[in-house]
């Protein structure tokens, strides 16, 4: 049996190298597992699923991801055959024992260990549906191995049985029935060791949570002045749960009757409801002490709603609040006037602002929902209330605090949240919204920004350019050449590949520096990877770790030596190159002449050949990743060849053109095409994206990661035009030098208003116009 095939039309080097590092010769499924093929023998179709599915779960590169939720649907599906057959029994164990498997190779992973768990409580959920007090006898040996199974879990996982979509509570019950029936049959006592455990952890965790009622006195202020509160929040409060938490450690598991007294107590659903109807009991509270109308009663309850938005074990109702808390916004604007609107909109971003740090995803989502609302009246008055506050509100910035043991960048998660919601309001009527397009550039002009290729924010991109934004033009490309995604590649793809992986393997990964900067390339890249060579060059030069700190793992930045095979050689190099007058920073190491460095390097005496050529490819490595994230010209002509086979044929004249020494004549083909791209830029017109992405399938180390292709024309258009740009900047710089000054003539202004044309055409090409310079630049040249 094989892995599904990968689709023709995606070259991949990034595929190429994960199916052969995660090949194996042959992958067999272990004997434990053959029964669970037995039982379904006669059912092709069904023998047929199984027996891929545990090919997949016996491969030493498993993906988790991937098998769970058709592992899941499989057994949900054909449980009845497996149920009726003589190894019923047994094939119920070997699939909690998969389940289980999952769970504890989950453990690193949130989401994935709570699909795990979620996949077995469903299945346990389906198989105690089918149980009959005469089939039950033939289980119970079974259903108590699973629950002394789930007994000896950590706390840690087990926690996320106790808050998972399937009740426990639910499936004991039914099984107790069952038991009243049956009494003769085992496993009872099993069954209620668990869920005293289970209980347990549930009233522990809630009293880990701030007391709702001390938390609301001290949130609410003064919109709870003259209004009372405790008897909302008396069957949650702390001293209700120490309560429960008493009354459970008095019970003996092994009684008789121990199962039906902890499933008399509350479990964790019951917790959620008595927090999912306290909102509403808070808005109903309009009248305290004789006053006839609680203005502040909504208030009140978005406070609530926000507080179960950052409660962890509440996430079961995240989504269903989130929806009340918009809706509750919507309804309030459209139901009062525009000063109402207005006067309402600074109350609630004051309420927003005040909870951001908190509840930053829903803030940013109450937000949107308000902008959506606001800009559907049409009124720009009202519009500019809200763009205002909402720039007052602030902006969360990426704070890039280092990577972790996983290569994964630490940084704010709802920076890129931010970002996205800001530019939906954005594209509401981009025209509107220049205040609020000129903030989010200056945000992130100021503290910079971390997009990962597997953010895919080219899409963003795209999306934005498919708007009328020919009002916001420069703007927008000033953001957008702020956001480090202009590139086809995602993940590491063609010669960055190609040379990581070469100068990883010179020293057979054993280089951890540099084995971390390959696998942060391949597995989670960013415009960070461009600092993080720069941090190695600096640590070469100087041997100081410190600056590494930020770009390694603890860990890793543990191992790294400062003495040793991989670092004495390239200090000794570093320290002569630095020493070269063309060569005075890191940054110039992207401009030096290939040649020139080539010849210097084979000079070079006392230094081991092998040390030499990896100075060299990370030098490459580091124009490959300038060029891709910061929109270098380096290679600029191997870029316009490929877009000139990838949509845009006119680059086939501009390289023609570009091979003239001639200044004006290079700005002037250059202006030339960056107006086409300009037209193709701002069309109506809506052209199809073509995306090629794909998802590691096994994954060698247990971190999943996106690789491909993204392709759309505007989305292009722009890129190159950047590019472009960056080449034009160099002949628009050697203009002044054509001018002749030492002694003026005719000619002398002739030859200034035709430099003068040209960067009037730049501006105008970049989006800034000017009728006062224009008008200037008329008188100008009509005086000659």
């Amino acid at each position: 049996m094989t892995t599904e095939p990968t689709p023709p039309e995606l070259e991949s080097d990034a595929l190429k190298a994960n199916l052969l590092e995660t090949a194996v010769d042959s992958v067999t499924i272990a004997d434990p597992l053959l029964p669970l093929l037995d039982i379904v023998s006669n059912y092709r179709g069904i023998s047929k699923n199984i027996e891929f599915l545990l090919y997949e779960v016996s491969h030493p590169f498993r993906n988790w991801k991937m098998i769970l939720p058709r592992l899941r649907s499989f057994v949900l599906k054909n449980i009845d055959h497996y149920f009726r057959h003589e190894q019923g029994p047994d094939a119920f164990c070997l699939f909690c024992g998969i389940f289980l498997e999952a769970v504890e190779d989950a453990r690193k992973n949130e989401a994935l260990l709570t699909t795990a768990m979620e996949s077995l409580l469903a299945y346990l959920d389906k198989q105690t549906s089918l149980l009959t007090s005469d089939s039950l006898p033939r289980y119970q040996a079974a259903l108590a191995k699973c629950f002394d199974q789930l007994y000896e879990l950590d706390d840690e996982i087990l926690l996320f049985l106790v808050q998972g979509h399937h009740p426990l509570g639910k499936i004991l019950i039914r099984l107790h029935e069952l038991w009243l029936a049956a009494p003769s049959c085992t496993g009872k006592s099993n069954a209620a060791r668990l869920l005293q455990r289970v209980l347990s952890l549930n009233y522990k965790y809630w009293l880990s949570e701030e007391d709702p009622l001390a938390w609301f006195s001290k949130q609410c202020g003064d919109l709870c002045m003259g209004w009372h509160s405790s008897s909302l929040f008396v069957a949650i409060s702390h001293q209700r749960l120490h309560e429960h938490l008493a009354a459970l450690s008095g019970i003996d598991p092994d009684s008789p009757d121990a199962l039906a007294t902890m499933l008399a107590l509350p479990n964790h659903m019951d917790i959620i409801r008595l927090y999912k109807q306290a909102p509403d009991r808070l808005g109903e509270e309009n009248t305290t002490n004789a006053l006839t109308m609680d203005r502040f009663a909504e208030n009140r309850k978005l406070l609530f709603l926000f507080r179960i938005m950052d409660t962890a074990g509440l996430a079961l109702i995240h989504e269903e609040t989130l929806r009340e808390i918009n809706r509750g916004l919507v309804q309030l604007i459209r139901q009062q006037t525009f000063e109402e609107i207005e006067r309402f909109l600074l109350t609630t971003l004051a309420l927003l602002k005040s909870n951001v740090k908190k509840y930053p995803h829903t803030s940013l989502q109450c937000i949107q929902v308000l902008g959506s609302e606001v800009f559907q009246r049409g009124n720009s008055r009202l519009v500019e209330t809200f763009l205002f506050e909402t720039v007052r509100f602030g902006f969360q910035y990426a704070n890039f605090q280092g990577l972790n043991d996983d290569w994964q960048p630490i940084t704010n998660p709802a920076h890129l949240d931010n970002i996205r919601v800001w530019l939906s309001l954005i594209m509401q009527e981009p025209k509107w919204c220049s205040t609020l397009f000129s903030a989010l550039i200056i945000n992130l002009k100021l503290s910079g920004t971390c997009v990962k290729d597997t953010d895919l924010f080219q899409r963003d991109i795209t999306q934005l350019l498919n708007h009328p934004i020919e009002p916001i033009y420069n703007l927008a490309k000033q953001f957008a050449k702020l956001m480090p995604v202009f590139f086809n590649e995602i993940g590491a793809e063609g010669q960055l590949r190609d040379v990581s992986t070469e100068l990883d393997e010179m020293h057979k990964r054993k280089d951890q520096l540099i084995h971390f900067l390959r696998k942060q390339s391949h597995v989670e890249s960013s415009n960070r990877i461009v600092d993080f060579i720069e941090a190695i060059f600096l640590f070469w030069q100087t041997l100081d770790k410190s600056v590494l700190e930020g770009y390694l793992s603890e860990e890793v930045l543990r191992e790294v030596t400062t003495q040793g095979s991989f670092v004495d050689d390239l200090h000794t190099l570093m320290l002569r190159v630095l020493s070269l007058s063309p060569i005075k920073k890191i940054e110039e190491l992207l401009t030096w002449d290939d040649r020139r460095r080539d010849t210097w390097l084979a000079a070079q005496q006392g230094l081991r050949p092998e040390e030499v050529r990896r100075f060299t490819l990370l030098i490459e490595m580091y124009r490959l990743c300038h060029q891709k994230y910061n929109l270098g010209v380096e290679e600029i002509r191997h870029q316009l060849h490929l877009a000139a086979n990838s949509g845009f044929p006119e680059m086939e004249q501009l390289l023609g053109d570009l091979e003239i020494c001639d200044p004006f004549q290079c700005l002037e083909a250059l202006l030339d095409t960056l107006e086409g791209l300009k037209e193709t830029i701002l069309t109506p017109e809506t052209f199809e994206a073509r995306e090629d992405i794909y998802y590691k399938r096994h994954i060698a180390v247990d971190i999943p990661s996106v690789y491909g292709r993204y392709r759309e024309k505007k989305f292009d258009a722009l890129g190159l035009t950047f590019r472009l740009e960056n080449l034009a900047n160099v002949y628009l710089e050697k203009l002044p030098e054509t001018v002749n000054l030492s002694f003026i003539t005719r000619a002398t202004f002739l030859r200034i208003i035709k430099c003068l044309r040209l960067y009037l055409r730049a501006l105008k090409i970049d989006g800034i116009t000017s009728r006062r310079l224009e008008t200037y630049m008329s008188l100008l040249t009509s005086s000659f």
